[in-house]
């Protein structure tokens, strides 16, 4: 099977940079792309709230996106604030909302980005870890609050673990593979012209194999496929991650 292309916005918040992010949409828009989006429900990070707040009712817009243009909206933590140096389940960065804290702590932030988004009418198609990091205790308290996907995960196609389906996340920059389903992780607020150009042209060279959040069930794959390729992924993935940081020292 040929491969198949998710994309997915993460930091959606009040505070961010508008005018990528309505560029990326519009490209979206125009092709029928169907990207999902991690929406934080209280954003308190820093970094984030540097960027100039939207003039526009920032909940009635996340509504239209999925509503209207059916785009998938994800719980991207709570306030986006990292409290622990914990890796997590999938070891990627040293930094946690989630991993490390209690079980009454992920759960009350759970519970408290579930009111926000049932109070603007917006429906939770998955959860997004905060610099991808999560742990088990995550997972139980997702599954508590009836949240039963999660957009990460090492693999080349979507999986189930601990009861809740996993759609891989891997990569940033789209590139044509020869098979699998990959998400793209976009960070709108970084991205420069180039960059935008660059999804412009992938998403018109490849736009009959981009396909929605929700398509993905269609590619689960086994527990024992899953677990080779879990395996294989997680070790060559961490191998090179540390090899760029030693570079760039």
């Amino acid at each position: 099977m040929k491969s198949k292309y998710i994309f997915r916005i993460d930091d959606v918040c009040e505070n961010m940079n508008w005018d990528n992010f309505f560029k990326v949409k519009s490209i979206f828009i125009e092709n029928n792309i169907k990207p999902i989006i991690g929406v934080i429900p209280n954003n308190k990070d820093e970094n984030l709230l540097k960027y100039p707040k939207c003039n526009f009712d920032f909940w009635n817009e996340i509504y239209r996106l999925q509503n209207s243009l059916e785009w998938s909206v994800a719980l991207h933590g709570y306030t986006h604030v990292f409290e622990s140096e914990n890796a997590g389940i999938l070891g990627i960065n040293n930094r946690s909302e989630f991993a490390g804290l209690s079980k009454n702590e992920q759960n009350e932030k759970i519970k408290k980005g579930i009111k926000i988004f049932n109070d603007n009418n917006i429906r939770i198609d998955a959860f997004m870890a905060p610099a991808h990091s999560f742990d088990k205790i995550t997972i139980e308290c997702l599954k508590e609050n009836g949240i039963n996907v999660v957009t990460d995960g090492y693999s080349l196609y979507p999986y189930y673990k601990y009861g809740i389906l996993f759609v891989p996340q891997l990569l940033a920059k789209p590139r044509k593979m020869p098979f699998g389903i990959y998400t793209w992780c976009l960070h709108t607020n970084t991205m420069s012209d180039k960059n935008i150009e660059e999804i412009y042209e992938f998403v018109n060279k490849n736009k009959d194999d981009i396909i929605s959040f929700p398509e993905a069930i269609k590619y689960v794959i086994s527990n024992i496929n899953y677990k080779i390729q879990n395996l294989l992924l997680k070790n060559t993935m961490n191998f090179v991650r540390k090899l760029r940081k030693t570079n760039n020292l």
